[in-house]
């Protein structure tokens, strides 16, 4: 009888383990995050006017990790070291969801385009963006750093992005009617 009851235990064990595995290479993992927004995450204007800042700055750590609204973040402490968009001063905690990028490195600078979750939670990276990693703002733009226009330091590319802002919660404006004026023929 004894034996029995250790078979049954040790099949149900199996039995437990395999609907175990089964569950959790069937089911997502907390990492695969989709995200849905208005703006395009690749629009760099629509990222600064869905952003309310935007911001150069060197991460000093990695400060641990919390849940805000359901969602798990890892935590990090940022010097701000110049402003696109905003009045970040000092050292501000960044919030990045896991799975999104990789993480920050700590010694390492990026322009980061953030909105400011309640009172001392931070400021969480845009939903769908990556903080762009640009060791110095004054080197010209690449596009690991955001940049198309190679003619334009990070920067200056940043501030052309804020300055260009759009705003993706209002409608585009209607097409105005074609011109009758013939265009006009460059001097030489």
């Amino acid at each position: 009888m004894r034996h029995q009851a250790m078979a049954g235990a040790a099949a149900a064990l199996v039995l437990a383990a395999t609907g175990w595995a089964a569950y959790t290479t069937t089911t997502p993992r907390p990492d695969d995050v989709e995200s849905l927004t208005l703006y395009d995450p690749t629009d760099l204007r629509e990222v600064a006017g869905s952003a309310e800042n935007v911001f150069h700055g060197a991460v000093i750590r990695r400060t641990g990790h919390r849940s805000l609204g359901g969602l798990e973040q890892e935590l990090y402490e940022v010097r701000v070291d110049r402003n696109f968009k905003g009045r970040l001063t000092g050292r501000v905690t960044v919030t990045q969801s896991p799975g999104e990028d990789a993480p920050l490195t700590p010694g390492d600078s990026y322009v980061f385009a953030t909105a400011a979750w309640n009172e001392d939670a931070g400021h969480a990276v845009l939903s769908g963006t990556k903080p762009h990693r640009a060791p110095d703002p004054r080197a010209t733009a690449d596009r690991a750093a955001g940049g198309a226009n190679r003619d334009l330091t990070v920067a200056e590319h940043w501030l052309w992005a804020v300055a260009h802002q759009v705003d993706v919660t209002q409608p585009p404006p209607a097409p105005s009617a074609p011109s009758t004026r013939p265009p006009q023929s460059p001097r030489a």
